[in-house]
């Protein structure tokens, strides 16, 4: 094998895999890791949990430095070094160096783009506002931090109620003592069924917390480069603080800029080699759409575990291997306040989307035995094909036990084990730890109902 000189755009999840990988696959070749920011290797999702205080310090979410990946891993590191255009005939690409403010030209044998995803800006918030905030990067983090350490906080907003901005209440709560949760939506978690919905409602709306829906006006009233208010469907709310968590969007510019395809959602699209419409170019993480294992059809799915395993599937494949990428069935679980809230597969508005046939069968269950103390009760509902029993998805609601049952349906599904199936696995039970009869159990018998 030729050694190759691998370029890598991108220094959050997916790019630090695909080049610590090519790296491995063979030591000879140069990899480069371009980065603008000042941080790589960010654990992105613990940045709410960094603002609680549960994480005591935002260095702990570093997981390298571009100094110690360097050392580590043998890949040579540029942070504050943005890549701004790219030259797919002549193999090369412009960078700026952000702190001397010069261009520079790079070739490359491969390119791998990890570009990630950039966050959603709302309409009605000008941008230099000093008291709204998204949450997104470590440095939107840091001046959270700053402005909650600064004011004393009465009146919180956040603009969002899907996953991001639920989980945000938990800090929020920590510094304010009333706390908006707004989202154009009639309830909070928009395509989830009704019962988990009413759940998370009834949990939101406590401890001075209340949630506002179908909030299709917002006007912000600006002094002094500060929100004081906001007017919504004709009431007016005041506010100390603004997070804005709207959702995010697959950034690939640079892609576009250099005509490589793309889906009609923006994502980059790849092959199952992660190569890009240009043989040379490679694509992973946020910026890509993934194939939904259930559905056949491209999925943008922004999540850190993902980006890491596609990127080094990527880095392999730029690097000289060949290793295909799997579909992927959607897992995802969050906390709200004492509550964790998992999705797995479709959910109800994606399965009805999809024009699939199907039944639902739910449960009341509890993490442990009823006669022990400290269980924590969960509702599960599971979604499945009306003709083969074939599941397409579950939502639930309850205790930290669910992780293991979101995994045991997500492998499922994805070994196309029927929900009847079910009841037939030999579950484990002690007191302390599980019910005497699993709650997917009742769900498998249910279904024969």
């Amino acid at each position: 094998m030729l050694n190759r000189k691998i370029i890598v755009v991108g220094g959050s999840a997916a790019g630090p895999a695909a080049a610590a990988k090519a790296k491995r696959v063979n030591p000879n070749h140069e990899v480069i890791l371009y980065e603008a920011s000042e941080y790589i290797s960010v654990g992105t999702c613990e940045i709410p949990y960094v603002l609680s205080r549960k994480i005591e310090n935002y260095e702990n979410i570093l997981f390298f430095s571009p100094e110690s990946f360097e050392a580590e891993k043998k890949v040579k590191v540029r942070n504050f070094h943005r890549v701004e255009s790219i030259d797919k005939i002549k193999k090369k690409i412009l960078v700026r160096d952000l702190k001397k403010n010069f261009q520079f030209e790079e070739t490359y044998d491969k390119l791998i783009l990890c570009t990630g995803s950039t966050k959603r800006s709302h309409p009605e918030f000008p941008k230099g506002l000093k008291n709204v905030f998204y949450l997104k990067t470590v440095d939107d983090m840091l001046e959270i931090q700053k402005f909650i350490q600064s004011y004393e906080i009465s009146n919180s907003m956040i603009i969002g109620a899907g996953f991001t901005g639920l989980e945000a209440l938990d800090f929020v709560k920590k510094y304010s003592k009333n706390i908006f949760l707004v989202d154009r939506n009639l309830s909070p978690l928009d395509g989830f069924s009704e019962e988990v919905q009413k759940i998370i409602l009834d949990e939101i709306q406590s401890d001075n917390c209340e949630f506002i829906g179908g909030a299709a006006n917002l006007t912000p009233k600006i002094k002094n480069e500060k929100v004081e208010a906001v007017t919504i469907n004709g009431q007016t709310y005041p506010t100390d603080l603004i997070l804005i968590t709207i959702g995010f969007e697959p950034n690939s510019n640079l892609a576009q800029s250099a005509n490589l395809a793309h889906h009609m959602d923006s994502t980059i699209r790849v092959d199952k080699k992660l190569q890009t419409s240009d043989d040379n170019i490679y694509a992973a993480g946020d910026c890509i759409s993934v194939e939904n294992f259930i559905t056949k059809r491209p999925m943008w799915l922004p999540l850190a575990t993902l980006s890491y395993n596609f990127g080094h599937i990527a880095g392999a494949n730029a690097a000289g291997e060949s290793i295909y990428a799997q579909p992927v069935v959607k897992n995802i679980i969050f906390k709200v306040g004492c509550l964790s809230v998992a999705h797995v597969g479709l959910n109800h508005a994606e399965i009805k989307a999809a024009g699939f046939e199907f039944r639902e069968v739910s449960s009341i269950g509890n993490s442990r035995i009823s006669i022990m103390p400290d269980g924590e009760k969960h509702f599960i509902k599971v979604f499945f094909d009306y003709n083969n029993q074939k599941i397409f998805g579950a939502e639930m609601i309850g205790g930290e036990d669910l992780v293991g049952k979101a995994n045991l349906i997500s492998f499922a599904i994805k070994n196309h084990i029927s929900i009847d199936k079910l009841h037939l696995n030999d579950y484990a039970y002690t007191p302390t730890l599980s019910p005497f009869i699993e709650t997917l159990s009742i769900i498998g018998k249910k279904s024969k109902d």
